[in-house]
């Protein structure tokens, strides 16, 4: 998108958020404003909202991010992943390669002469006593041949980004301090951060299922690329996820002029400002016996009620931020930068009790309709909580329960 084009975006804005201007929260507003944004084919008379795809699994970043908090309502084993745009499937091998034909996403949807890619399917093996069956994935319709025999499928489910500005604040020495590779300490948890390389130097991943974006931009910039198909300054390819096997889709017209990208870069400043802006989710009433018992189960060994910030103050999130084993029966089939297929960042648990209230799913699939089903799915490194939480009375496992369900 030409620079002048995106200004006239910012113009536009200006007249639904005059209240917002008058308390200096235009940015914000603005930013909200791109964060809704449909997406339309290019060319379009106006060039402000054109650069769709030309594959994509989304036109907008609120349609995924639609529930409370920005967190999807989509729930394995309830809802059609085909047909809900809260869920995406992402295409790797075990070292985190694209695949050559389809790149690193699967893209149902394209623009005028540009295929989609096909459309995802999930069947279920026997259930165990107490979980959701385990789910096996496929694509139906595969829109430009088969894939490559190594190409595995790993479905996300678009995450909470309430408070992701404190998440991006966490001072990184609180990160790493908490880093155990080697398991030292000898309790079962040895959990590592997310080395990304980018443009300015390393960085540690804190976005992403597998904490595989170290800031804002470059997350946002991530779902731009593969969910919208725009480009950005940190990924100024327009044709998005496209690769060179699909002619069509490089050949279709793009929304950017040349040197130019499709979110232009005071479009993307605003809707980072958004983004940072929204509120953590409320502190829980605090419930001393499942806070003690949440202790001494070892849920906190990665699960850690707080880091704290560059600058002084704490994010009570939950979350260490670092990858861990989960053991095979999460292993998501590819590795996503050092993250290992059956590494996940550690979930922040905070917003937990909305996300339930909405009914979503949770773990990185959204196929665990409750926390006690959340736990159940917990292997590798989290083997020995799950078997202390199955070692409580019913009157503790309750109380326990009853303290992450509030969070």
């Amino acid at each position: 998108m030409p620079a002048l084009a995106a200004f006239s975006l910012l113009a536009g804005a200006l007249t639904a958020t005059a209240g917002a201007a008058a308390t200096g929260g235009l940015d914000i507003a603005i930013g909200k404003a791109v964060f809704d944004r449909m997406w339309v084919q290019a060319p379009a008379s106006t060039k402000h909202a054109d650069g769709l795809g030309p594959l994509f699994a989304a036109r907008s970043c609120a349609s995924c991010h639609a529930g409370s908090g920005g967190r999807t309502t989509f729930r394995l084993g309830r809802d059609d992943p085909a047909s809900h745009p809260g869920l995406v499937v992402r295409f790797g091998d075990a070292a985190g390669a694209p695949d050559p034909v389809y790149g690193a996403e699967l893209q149902p949807q394209g623009v005028s002469g540009a295929a989609g890619e096909g459309r995802a399917v999930v069947s279920f093996a026997t259930a165990s006593i107490g979980r959701i069956a385990t789910p096996e994935w496929s694509v139906a319709d595969w829109g430009y041949g088969q894939p490559a025999a190594t190409t595995r499928l790993s479905p996300r489910v678009a995450p909470s980004l309430a408070g992701v500005g404190l998440i991006e604040r966490v001072d990184e020495a609180a990160i790493l301090a908490r880093e155990d590779a080697d398991d030292r300490d000898g309790d079962g948890v040895s959990g590592r951060a997310n080395r990304i390389v980018m443009p300015a130097g390393p960085a540690i991943g804190r976005f992403g299922w597998k904490a595989a974006e170290p800031t804002l931009e470059a997350q946002a910039a991530s779902a731009f690329a593969l969910d919208i198909g725009l480009s950005t300054a940190l990924r100024p390819d327009s044709a998005g996820d496209c690769t060179p096997e699909q002619t069509a889709c490089r050949a279709a017209p793009m929304g950017a002029d040349p040197g130019e990208t499709e979110v232009a870069e005071p479009l993307m400043t605003r809707l980072v400002a958004y983004l940072d802006h929204l509120a953590p989710p409320p502190a829980a009433s605090y419930n001393p016996r499942g806070a003690r018992l949440f202790a001494s189960v070892g849920c906190g060994a990665c699960h850690a009620p707080s880091l704290a910030l560059k600058g002084g103050g704490e994010a009570n999130a939950y979350t260490d931020l670092l990858l861990h084993d989960m053991g095979p029966d999460l292993d998501g089939g590819m590795g996503e930068g050092s993250a290992a297929p059956s590494e996940w960042r550690t979930a922040p648990l905070w917003g937990l009790s909305r996300a339930l209230a909405q009914g979503s799913g949770l773990l990185h699939d959204g196929r665990a309709a409750s926390v006690r089903d959340a736990v159940a799915w917990h292997g590798g490194e989290a083997a020995g909580a799950r078997s202390r939480f199955a070692e409580l009375s019913e009157s503790e496992r309750n109380a326990l329960l009853e303290f992450v369900n509030r969070l």
